[in-house]
């Protein structure tokens, strides 16, 4: 004990650490042993609520499917032009089609298959009299379309020509089956669905592809999905198994059934009659189950190990260098801090010497003012890499001196090879530069700034020999100019080293005055920079309503006018730079508002920090303004039903408190863009178009039934009855009473 004691005294800070550490991993241990027991007793019964839970949301999901298939459905059979075409065929054959009424039915159907929420991979009207179907395509004789674009052995030709595959009701669901489709002979499994209306003569078959269906709502893996009609005929199987055994009789009541090691999970669906359900092996379960149980003890090995032995590491690691700078500290006299942790009481005895080097420092720093206080300075907030030989001299250096600044720019875009390669590049540019100042200069420094930037201090008493020496390195630097260009900004002649940073600034601003041209510049004087305009106030309008419109030839024509404009009026690099990067700004901005879900131009800004002439700020913004063009005018053409799926909206929830907000928010537009866009195609908005449906429906109610004025604009979805006899009176001219009492006057 005394032997452990005087390595590990109780006052000591790593005994204090470990065991602050160990306290804190017993009690998570603790929680976790506690945790881990009540997750193995309950885990089965989740399991088995969560796969209740997974069947009843495929159900519900199914059982609006369903419904939307069938108001889909019902609607084209009963559409105007459908009919009309039958009738058509009748009195003349195919030649007696209006082929113009055919284009209005197949707009409707690309409309329904192209909707990926009904998952339909085709929808036909079939004309078994004539011989023919409608599909998305076009007009196809049923041989041809049965026998080699959708081709069964369970469906064959015959089956459908003889149509006695229908039995009571209006929609009847055919069992699933492989179809091999098109000319390619693709294998898609299908799901038929077909309309029975007495006294049609035409039927509507819609394929319904049940692999996507699935993948959209599939439940725990290793499960089998079935769906049954009410007769028990099977439907669907999601992974059929030759072998699989008769289901269990379900009484109608149980939510799942434990038969011949598995669970048999049973759903009626209230809408369509089928019956739903989900199995899973018994050794599904226990699997998912064990595994979970030993990776929660192994976690909770690892998590022990690793916490005590962190721990010690940890502990160790903090109080072996604090005792090795206590034996290097000495002693002190004065007592600044006495506590618990005997380190740092030894570590707080020297606080007062180092305080007082620290003022004795300052003081001579404050006395001395050399330029290395100004440079190292400058060092501290522009990064500057300080060479140590330079920075040892610099203090002597005083006298007149002049800034140059030489500012890099490579050619090429950046990645992570490119970038190690130039920044040995600038490295040896430096030494370049270091070398043919210094010949002209021996008292003159050379030193690598962050970026691209590289700095240089001469001391001389004019620049006359200085114009010679830069000139060289112009010579030098243009014929690399393939590789990067060299901006060079001289500074005027400046007296004393405090005015350094004066010095540096003015250099700095020279940099802003380099024209776009692919070559060494050397500025030495600051010129009156006039203000340029790229685009006028008119022509960035016109520039964003072309944008909006996705015409690319116009905004083409506009950005090649302001760069000429631009290189009339001299632009600087920056100037132009500014230009092309606002621009990029604006179409980008564009296609956010209009909500269009396209790869960012990211490149753009390093492909602008790399460009130099007009040339190439223009071949970047084309490129840029081609996809983004491009992807408004298929935004546009994606759009092409969004009426018809608003006025179908209203029609169906008219009675609902419907706002512009929540269609926007179904449609994945914004309000404003969606208010305008209705406005555009019909010619009113959106409150009108919803309260002229509810009118509507109050007429129908108002002619056919005795219901009280104020219940009918209830239903209706007037909240208020002022409301509603107000709004009533403005679009038909009469209050409802009096118009009740017309149409009963009449009839």
């Amino acid at each position: 004990m005394k032997w452990i004691h005087s390595f590990f005294p109780l006052h000591s800070l790593f005994v204090k650490m470990l065991v602050y550490f160990l306290v804190v991993i017993i009690l998570l241990s603790s929680y976790n042993l506690w945790s881990m027991t009540f997750y193995s007793r309950n885990v089965n019964n989740e399991i088995i609520n969560y796969n209740l839970t997974l069947i009843r949301n495929t159900v519900d999901n199914f059982e609006k499917q369903y419904s939307t298939w069938k108001s889909l459905l019902l609607n084209l059979q009963h559409n105007e032009f459908v009919g009309n075409i039958s009738r058509q065929a009748d009195a003349g054959g195919k030649r007696g089609i209006d082929y113009l009424q055919v284009d209005m039915v197949m707009d409707q159907i690309r409309t329904l298959v192209t909707q990926p929420y009904y998952h339909l991979n085709n929808v036909m009207i079939y004309y078994p009299k004539h011989a023919f179907l409608l599909e998305r395509d076009g007009i196809v004789n049923d041989d041809r379309m049965f026998k080699h674009y959708y081709i069964n052995d369970s469906y064959p030709y015959e089956f459908w020509k003889q149509g006695d595959h229908a039995s009571g009701g209006f929609l009847h669901m055919l069992p699933s089956s492989v179809f091999s489709i098109g000319t390619e002979k693709r294998e898609m499994l299908l799901l038929p669905l077909i309309t029975d209306v007495q006294g049609s003569s035409y039927n509507i078959i819609a394929f319904v592809n049940m692999k996507s269906w699935y993948e959209s709502y599939k439940g725990m893996a290793g499960s089998r999905f079935l769906l049954q009609d009410p007769e028990g005929n099977m439907l669907f199987q999601s992974s059929p198994d030759p072998k699989s055994e008769l289901l269990p009789e379900w009484d109608g009541k149980s939510e799942w059934i434990m038969q011949k090691g598995s669970y048999y999970f049973f759903e009626k669906g209230a809408r369509s009659g089928l019956t739903y359900v989900s199995i899973i092996p018994h050794k599904e379960l226990n699997q998912s189950i064990s595994r979970m149980n030993w990776l929660a003890v192994l976690l909770f090995a690892a998590t022990l190990l690793i916490g005590t032995v962190a721990s010690w590491v940890f502990s160790r690691n903090i109080n072996q260098p604090l005792k090795r700078m206590i034996r290097g500290l000495g002693q002190s006299e004065m007592e600044l801090y006495q506590g618990s942790i005997a380190e740092f009481s030894a570590i707080s005895n020297h606080l007062r010497g180092l305080q007082h080097e620290r003022k004795t420092i300052k003081e001579w720093m404050d006395h001395t003012k050399p330029l290395l206080t100004s440079y190292h300075y400058l060092a501290q907030f522009k990064n500057i890499a300080i060479d140590t030989s330079a920075s040892k001299e610099l203090w002597v250096g005083e006298g007149t001196f002049i800034v140059i600044i030489y500012q890099l720019r490579y050619r090429h875009i950046p990645s992570h090879q490119l970038d190690a390669l130039m920044t040995r590049a600038t490295g040896k540019i430096k030494d370049i530069i270091t070398m043919q100042i210094q010949e002209v200069f021996p008292l003159s420094h050379t030193l690598q700034m962050e970026g691209k930037q590289i700095l240089s201090i001469v001391y001389a008493q004019d620049r006359g020999d200085l114009k010679q020496c830069l000139h060289q390195l112009k010579r030098i630097f243009d014929h690399d100019q393939s590789t990067y260009l060299v901006n060079i900004a001289v500074s005027s002649v400046f007296q004393q080293t405090s005015e350094f940073d004066q010095a540096y600034a003015e250099a700095a601003s020279l940099l802003l005055q380099a024209m776009p041209l692919e070559e060494t510049q050397i500025i030495w004087e600051k010129k009156h920079q006039e203000d340029v305009t790229g685009f006028t106030a008119e022509q960035e309008h016109e520039f964003y309503v072309n944008l909006q419109a996705g015409n690319e030839s116009s905004c083409q024509t506009l950005i090649d006018r302001a760069l000429e404009r631009l290189q009339r009026q001299e632009a600087t690099a920056e100037q132009l730079c500014h230009f092309a990067k606002s621009v990029s700004v604006r179409m980008r901005r564009t296609v956010e508002l209009l909500k269009i879900n396209t790869e960012a131009s990211s490149e753009n800004d390093e492909k602008f920090a790399y460009s130099v002439t007009p040339e190439q700020y223009r071949e970047i913004l084309l490129d840029e303004l081609a996809h983004a063009t491009q992807a408004i005018r298929l935004k546009r053409e994606e759009h092409y039903d969004i009426i018809q799926y608003v006025i179908h909206y209203l029609e169906s929830h008219y009675a609902e408190e419907i706002s512009l907000e929540q269609l926007a928010s179904k449609l994945n537009m914004s309000p404003t863009y969606l208010s305008g866009y209705i406005k555009e195609k019909t010619g009113s908005n959106f409150s009108d178009q919803l309260n002229a449906i509810r009118i509507v429906k109050a007429k129908e109610l108002l002619e056919t039934t005795n219901t009280p004025i104020q219940e009918v604009g209830n239903r209706i979805g007037y909240r208020n009855v002022t409301s509603f006899i107000r709004m009533f009176k403005k679009i038909t001219g009469q209050t409802p009473g009096d118009y009740r009492k017309t149409h009963s006057f009449r009839s």
